[in-house]
């Protein structure tokens, strides 16, 4: 089968996943707790001078082709069997502390998010919690695990 396969799959799923964690930054927008999401405040930092317009349809494409991707490693790097919420929960984390703790603040985007405001910093953390729970979930459903089962 390859990588091809799962890693489409993972994309997939990605997709998924990053519809659900949209939501939360959507509700934590709604609440007070985020003024801008993630994705549009990155476009604004690293592309200043670009339009109004062009930042809004680059922040949508950037942040879903990013969540893909992410779904797509997922599904290449984790065992097939061991695909879940479980493990995409603990991948979400992973990817949010890599950005978070990481290249965000490296690239002067956000501060990191142990300096944040707690309220931003929760929110964040808890949207990728539920996009690699979803991304898990979304594999499951895609066969994932099954297709594992069925091999071994």
């Amino acid at each position: 089968m390859g990588l091809l396969h799962p890693a489409i799959r993972g994309a997939a799923a990605g997709a998924t996943a990053t519809t659900a964690m949209t939501a939360i930054f959507g509700a934590a927008g709604a609440s007070g707790l985020i003024h801008r999401q993630p994705p549009e405040k990155i476009v604004r930092t690293l592309f200043p001078s670009l339009p109004t317009t062009s930042k809004e349809v680059l922040a949508l494409s950037s942040h879903l082709s990013y969540g893909m991707s992410g779904g797509a490693i997922y599904a290449c790097l984790m065992p097939a069997r061991l695909r879940g919420p479980g493990t995409g929960t603990l991948f979400g984390a992973m990817v949010w502390l890599a950005g978070y703790e990481g290249w965000l603040p490296a690239l002067d985007v956000l501060p990191p998010a142990h300096e944040d405001r707690p309220g931003r910093a929760g929110s964040v953390f808890v949207a990728h919690l539920v996009y690699g729970w979803t991304l898990g979930w979304a594999m499951r459903r895609l066969g994932e695990g099954r297709e594992a089962e069925a091999q071994e």
